[in-house]
């Protein structure tokens, strides 16, 4: 006996004793258990995959990061010439979107000499508390000292002045 489609095959005497979803069943079964083709579809996605990430990855290192790549001679010679004019560091860096110790490190190699960081002496840094414990910030103190306010903070830190909050909440 089959099944109305045919596909389903019994041989016992009783044509009512069929179930016919056991028959349906056994069609989709067939129809999904030949996975051959798509065995195959997905191996070939996992090659193309794995092929991507290695591209990906040898992408990576071929990423120029290193200044010897990014920089041609004129430009570091631009550099040179402009720090030994008078241009600081901190200047150079914003101006050609490097940053700081990258600019050094092109200084350094190209010959030239470094000009001595600002250091803040013993009677600033004695003004520097003063005023930062009358409220002014650390940024206008900066600017009354002629240096960058992280040379402020860092002096005061070193005094064990503790820090304000910088948006005037207790800390």
């Amino acid at each position: 006996m089959t099944a109305s489609n045919g596909s389903c095959a019994t041989k016992t005497a009783e044509p009512q004793a069929i179930d016919l979803r056991l028959c349906y069943s056994v069609d989709l079964m067939r129809a999904y258990s030949n996975q051959g083709a798509l065995t195959s579809t997905l191996k070939k996605l996992r090659e193309r995959v794995s092929d991507q990430q290695k591209r990906r990855l040898t992408a990576k290192v071929q990423k120029v990061h290193a200044l010897a790549r990014r920089l041609s001679e004129t430009d570091r010679a631009q550099i040179i010439a402009a720090y030994e004019g008078g241009t600081s560091a901190n200047q150079l860096a914003s101006d050609h979107q490097l940053a700081k110790g990258s600019i050094l490190e092109i200084l350094r190699t190209g010959g030239a000499a470094i000009r001595q960081q600002r250091r803040l002496s013993s009677e600033e840094i004695d003004q520097a508390i003063v005023s930062y414990q009358d409220g002014q910030s650390l940024a206008t103190i900066a600017e009354q000292l002629g240096v960058q306010a992280a040379t402020v903070r860092s002096a005061l830190v070193r005094r064990g002045v503790p820090r304000r909050d910088s948006h005037g909440r207790p800390r």
